[in-house]
């Protein structure tokens, strides 16, 4: 097979990437603790390369150092994972150029367990989070690791992530003396103390520490490579330790690891002209996919997301992903399902069948998407059709809900109906269903009382929280509305008064309320 020239990216849109991560125990936590090493040592690249195909990325993040301190390629500076079948990261490399695919590696900058505990007296202590400081020791370790991973492997560049001062917790607040002796070294007076720290030094000496170690990296990388790809990941875009930052406007490509538009639109003019900005969709952010992905398509704002794999082999199964509507997923598996459709180009209402995906006929009449409940249990809702209705089906557990529903067809359907499904001893606590369309709201009772129907309250748009000022005073008790109700052991079902699709609006709101 003639290999492919690696995806020439000129805009920040056309990046694609996903990653199969392989920092995290995978456990069922929340608050996973950190891989233990050896965790994925029988992973194979074959295998990784053709998930990465096969979910249709263009850009694979793997790795050169996960954050338990062990490489994932042999023969390097830092020890390999214990029990490396393959040369990993290599092979990636190789495998992944044959596909046209760029493969970029990662280093977490304040974390290394391996190496704090080799080196006691320049670390806050292990296993941890943030627990290095960027003293002259640690930044020669990280130069010749960077510089090795670069020379050897191929890789097209690498991630670089918690770049950030070091977690104090441990000491119960006590700088080391290593770091005490770095905050003289760069602030060219002694350490007050740490009741005499000011802000505005402990500030200042952070904002130090991070650019020296921001230039230790970038010149360990564009030494090896100078075509090398450093990428930035930041969970806090705006802090202060790094906004306005040397970092920030030399970075190759700088991502909003938080997921947010908002976040990325607060650092844009502080970015190089050649800096690219990326999103992310992950667990821990709570990014709304189907929102955020097109949102960035159309803010020339590339694409990433990650999920921790299944030991031993780390490998996702994607049909679990991409067999289901979008709207009856959450979580990663719902990343992976809109990423999924959207790196080929392709709708969310694509269907997966026989291991392609086709674009439906008869596309659903509208997309559904729900409000985020955080790490919570999320709720979802699949789309049943007939020639002249729609059923939206949603699964919650929760007394309160809220959703958006905006129209992908020329026209609603002649009903649209909301159905909540009951489960056995637990019946439904829906107790009124609300519809807004921007302009009209109507209120529907469960027990058949009659329909409050009359003018939005302006002051609340479509997306906002569930509240109680949804109507306007204005709004009446109207009992030429109809909405049909059907009230079962199994399920409630509404019909939609006809009133509120009048004038063949694009959006409706909805909440459900156990008042």
């Amino acid at each position: 097979m003639l290999r492919k020239a690696p995806t020439n990216i000129t805009k920040a849109s056309q990046i694609k990437s996903f990653c199969l991560d392989f920092n995290w125990a995978p456990t069922g936590r929340r608050r996973k603790p950190l891989a233990k090493p050896g965790t994925w040592k029988d992973a194979d690249p074959a295998k990784h390369v053709a998930w990465y195909e096969q979910l249709g990325v263009n850009v694979i993040q793997t790795f050169c150092v996960s954050t338990n301190g062990y490489a994932w390629y042999k023969n390097g500076t830092v020890p390999a994972q214990p029990g490396l079948k393959h040369d990993f990261l290599p092979e990636m490399v190789r495998l992944g150029h044959k596909k046209g695919m760029k493969v970029m590696g990662y280093f977490c900058i304040a974390c290394n367990p391996r190496w704090g505990a080799e080196n006691p007296s320049l670390s806050y202590g292990t296993p941890s989070t943030y627990h290095l400081p960027y003293t002259d020791e640690y930044l020669k370790f990280l130069s010749e690791s960077i510089y090795d991973a670069v020379s050897k492997t191929g890789i097209d560049g690498f991630m670089i992530d918690w770049v950030w001062m070091p977690n104090r917790k441990a000491t119960l607040g006590k700088w080391l003396e290593a770091e005490k002796q770095l905050y003289k070294q760069l602030m060219g007076k002694t350490f007050p103390g740490e009741k005499n720290l000011s802000r505005q030094d402990d500030l200042a000496y952070s904002r130090k520490a991070i650019d020296r170690c921001w230039a230790t990296i970038r010149k360990a990388a564009k030494k090896a490579n100078p075509k090398c790809v450093i990428w930035v990941t930041v969970n806090k875009i705006d802090h202060p330790h790094v906004i306005n930052s040397p970092m920030y406007r030399e970075a190759d490509w700088l991502m909003n690891e938080a997921g947010s538009l908002s976040g990325i639109k607060k650092v844009e003019k502080m970015v190089g002209p050649k800096t690219k900005l990326i999103t992310c969709m992950a667990l821990w952010n709570g990014a709304n996919a189907s929102r955020a992905v097109p949102d960035a398509q159309a803010n020339n704002i590339g694409l990433y997301g990650f999920a921790t794999p299944p030991a031993p082999h780390g490998i996702i199964p994607l049909d679990r992903a991409f067999t289901p509507q979008i709207s009856e997923l959450s979580g990663d598996q719902k990343n992976l399902a809109v990423l999924g459709r959207a790196y080929r180009g392709l709708p969310s209402y694509a269907e997966w069948k026989g291991n392609k995906f086709t674009t439906p006929r008869n596309p659903p009449p509208f997309e559904v998407s729900y409000q985020g409940r955080g790490r919570g249990h999320q709720d979802t809702g699949k789309i049943q059709q007939s020639s002249t209705s729609a059923t939206l089906i949603t699964n919650s557990p929760y007394a309160k809900g809220r959703g958006h529903l905006v129209r992908i067809g020329k026209q609603w359907p002649r009903e649209v109906k909301f159905q909540f499904q009951k489960k056995a001893g637990h019946p439904a606590p829906v107790k009124s269903l609300r519809i807004v369309n921007g302009k009209q709201a109507v209120q529907i009772p469960v027990d058949g009382s009659p329909v409050t129907y009359g003018p939005m309250n302006s002051k609340v748009g479509l997306g906002d929280r569930w509240t109680k000022n949804l109507l306007t005073k204005n709004t009446k008790q109207d009992g030429r509305i109809k909405a049909k109700i059907t009230n079962t052991k199994a399920l409630l079902e509404i019909t939609l008064p006809k009133e509120i699709l009048k004038g063949n609006v694009t959006e409706l709101g909805f909440d459900w309320a156990h008042q």
